[in-house]
């Protein structure tokens, strides 16, 4: 009899629970559920790749990773590029970050909405998961404050937020930074930061450089629309880089990737294309989904989160757009039961969801 067990803190963590795919549809299907870029990868990128592709793929990458962090530096404007780390996806950094700064007898401290990551990471590391209430789905810096504790070691705050699509302003930013306790990191995840624009961007870094417990984390998977590569980065104090540079794995990040990620990471143009069609299908779908009775507040992100008044009528509304070959994304696991999130996609495909969605609502 195998008598081999998990650390405790192993067995009760509860795994992250992806977007999913539909599988046996037959057709065309609208995969509305992970916040993907509905373009794909800028044609840059997609160059690079098959270059990389093609040469060299016996050799392991650059274990610095030198030329791909000078070229985030010089996109975002960060004059030091030590300060900037890349790793295998935005939830490695999560990790190697808790693994670092956090264990059994600490507390991790998030909002009650929060991406569910920082939860499995906290526990993952033997630490508390801790949660601040929200009000309408946005996170308050008083709320915030008043669950730090002294064993508080590190805030987790997605700006924008996933699941909700909220956010606070950037002088809440700046007070909540400012009233957090020396003891406590400040993890800024911007995941969907580009979909405000550069000057939002910017912001968030200059945030980082007015304290020495901030880290801004940031990924490529949304609007850069690499997620089948798995890249992030992260910008942070030299001191913190320097312990995260000390346990990450050597070769955390692919050569497919790094080329990726540096043809990409300066593509303006295919951002702003990004970012244009985000906004135009972001306010059509608010603004239908409300028309339709499904309460839909504004959203800052590539997503908007739909009300459907009960949890019942959500799976319903799940189902029949399943039915219909659509994939939107189920949030009650982030005790959301009777929302769903609907990501921005292709014109077509958001213009499928809402016809499936009035045909539901005509008899639901």
């Amino acid at each position: 009899m195998n008598t081999i067990k998990p650390l405790d803190h192993i067995a009760v963590t509860k795994p992250y629970v992806p977007g999913g795919k539909l599988h046996g549809a037959t057709g065309p299907i609208a995969m509305l559920a992970s916040n993907e870029n509905p373009f794909g990868p800028s044609p840059l990128a997609i160059a690079a790749i098959r270059k990389a592709a093609g040469e060299g793929l016996q050799i392991y990458p650059d274990p610095d990773y030198g030329a791909l962090r000078a070229a985030i530096a010089s996109a975002k404007g960060i004059p030091d590029a030590s300060r900037v780390v890349t790793s295998a996806g935005s939830d490695e950094i999560i990790h190697i970050l808790t693994q670092c700064y956090a264990g059994p007898g600490d507390e991790v401290l998030f909002t009650e909405h929060a991406f569910s990551m920082y939860e499995v990471s906290a526990r993952a590391h033997g630490a508390a998961a801790i949660k601040a209430p929200e009000t309408d789905m946005t996170a308050g810096v008083n709320a915030i404050l008043g669950a730090v504790s002294p064993r508080t070691k590190i805030l987790f705050l997605a700006n924008p937020n996933n699941p909700t699509g909220t956010m606070l302003s950037l002088d809440a930013l700046r007070g909540l930074q400012d009233a957090l306790p020396p003891h406590v990191l400040f993890v800024v995840d911007g995941a969907y930061s580009e979909y405000l624009g550069p000057q939002y961007e910017a912001d968030l870094r200059d945030l980082v450089d007015r304290r020495d417990t901030t880290v801004m984390m940031r990924t490529f998977s949304k609007i850069y629309g690499l997620a089948a590569l798995r890249l992030g980065w992260a910008y942070m104090p030299k001191a913190i880089a320097d312990t995260f540079q000390r346990i990450r794995g050597p070769f955390n990040v692919n050569t497919l990737a790094v080329e990726a990620g540096i043809a990409s990471v300066g593509d303006d143009a295919f951002l702003q294309l990004s970012r244009e069609h985000n906004k135009q299908w972001r306010d059509i779908l608010t603004a239908e989904l409300n028309a339709l009775g499904l309460t839909t507040p504004p959203s800052h992100a590539n997503f908007v989160v739909a009300e459907f008044g009960s949890a019942e009528r959500a799976a319903a509304a799940h189902q029949h757009l399943k039915d219909n070959a659509i994939l939107v994304r189920a949030i009650a696991g982030y005790g959301l039961p009777t929302k769903l999130r609907i990501t921005v996609g292709s014109a077509e495909d958001n213009q499928r969801c809402l016809e499936a969605l009035k045909v539901f609502s005509a008899t639901r």
